[in-house]
């Protein structure tokens, strides 16, 4: 339902395996708890935004976004049928990158009774032994954390132990992925999405998610200018004014800016640097606190980028958040990659604010691998160069089957 928390009326809060102060991530939450905990053996979900990697990251298991049409949805409803706006991908989550390789063996290429899906079933692909990675520290929405930045900085460097090259690369500007997932998303006001609650009462991770079209236009128009002009924040003002129900020909017009954006990554991204694939942060912070998705789910950006590109996507964890090395300084204040003041204030800074090191001490963080699309299974490969990679640099890294109960005796030690 377009926030990643994994709470509701019916079957109440997931918690996070590493903290119970901490969300599990969402939609697939659940599934991400349970499997980090060894409660499952493989987990499949669906990703319009995140809700694979981000519950992923959260719990500090695997997973892979695919591309749209790699595996069938047969058996499965969205919550609002008919839309394609932005492509939601089915996908493998597992404790290790061999059980989602499995399991994406299995599911390629499938039909259902839709017939909803390429015939291509999973290919053997033999993974150049050096690739050329682009990464990036920060999606320019909203800035990375420490630790987030830590964890893509440790990759890069393994990676380019192991022989691989890595450079940086700078993204086309993100704020317009944000508005074409905003904007496609909201196109009906969101009815037919809040149409499901019925008289439930409605989490409060969809209040801000869903404003927009419920404001008056007049409202919208000034509190825009307000965030534009006086707050200073063109990012959160010009996603506030994309929040609003359309008209058929606004709609297809967005859909026509988010091809052609499509095309402009192509050429701005992978043709410019001659990628194989590319590295960044899963989101701007390592976990939300329950309850932080209420005033902040733009922290999505990160994940759904990839979902108005339609290209496949993995989450690796790749590190645990330490408080001596991701402590928020002034070096990493005056650092570039600053995106929203509103959302970046209220997540760093105050009272409440939602990223402290000290109070996740130990939780996973993981980063993205992202391929082109139909490379799917480059993908899993080169998610597999990057955990080997991982691994094979920190011998103490501890993830995959047993790391929860590995990490709690080490609580005892």
């Amino acid at each position: 339902m377009l926030a990643f928390e994994c709470s509701n009326p019916l079957w109440g809060r997931s918690l996070n395996p590493y903290s119970a102060l901490y969300t599990s991530g969402g939609s697939s939450g659940g599934e991400g708890a349970l499997l980090a905990m060894d409660g499952s053996a493989l987990g499949i979900g669906s990703d319009v935004g995140g809700s694979l990697r981000i519950p992923a990251a959260y719990c500090g298991v695997y997973a892979l976004k695919p591309a749209y049409g790699r595996i069938s949805y047969v058996g499965a409803r969205g919550p609002v049928s008919g839309f394609d706006g932005v492509k939601s991908g089915a996908g493998p989550m597992g404790r290790s990158m061999d059980d989602i390789t499995m399991l994406a063996k299995v599911l390629f290429g499938k039909q259902g009774a839709q017939r909803d899906v390429a015939p291509a079933p999973f290919r053997e692909i033999e993974i150049p032994k050096k690739l050329k990675f682009g990464y990036y520290t920060s999606d320019g929405f909203i800035k990375a954390s420490p630790a987030c930045k830590r964890a893509v900085l440790e990759t890069v460097d393994a990676l380019r132990k192991q022989g691989h090259e890595c450079v940086e690369i700078s993204l086309p500007d993100t704020s317009i992925a944000t508005n074409l997932f905003v904007g496609l998303t909201s196109a009906d006001g969101y009815k037919t999405l809040l149409s499901h609650l019925g008289p439930d009462k409605k989490e409060g991770a969809l209040f801000l998610v869903t404003l927009g079209p419920r404001l008056p236009w007049f409202v919208r128009s000034i509190a825009g200018w307000v965030l534009e002009s006086i707050v200073g924040d063109k990012i959160f003002a010009s996603a506030l004014r994309a929040s609003r129900a359309k008209s058929v020909t606004e709609y297809w017009a967005l859909a026509s800016q988010r091809d052609a954006f499509i095309r402009d990554w192509y050429s701005q991204v992978w043709d410019k640097y001659s990628l194989d694939g590319i590295i960044g942060p899963v989101q701007a912070v390592p976990q939300l606190p329950h309850g932080g998705c209420d005033n902040y789910s733009a922290l999505a950006t990160g994940t759904f980028l990839y979902n108005i590109l339609d290209m496949p996507a993995g989450s690796v964890p790749a590190t645990r958040v330490d408080p001596t090395k991701d402590a928020l300084t002034e070096d990493w204040g005056k650092e570039g990659g600053h995106g929203s003041k509103v959302f970046e204030k209220g997540i760093f800074y105050g009272p409440k604010k939602l990223y402290d090191p000290e109070l996740s001490k130990g939780m996973p963080v993981s980063v993205q691998v992202i391929g082109k699309k139909w490379e799917d299974e480059k993908v899993l490969g080169m998610m597999k160069v990057v955990d080997d990679a991982l691994q094979g640099e920190n011998k103490e890294r501890n993830f995959g089957p047993g790391a929860w109960d590995r990490y709690q005796e080490s609580l005892e030690k």
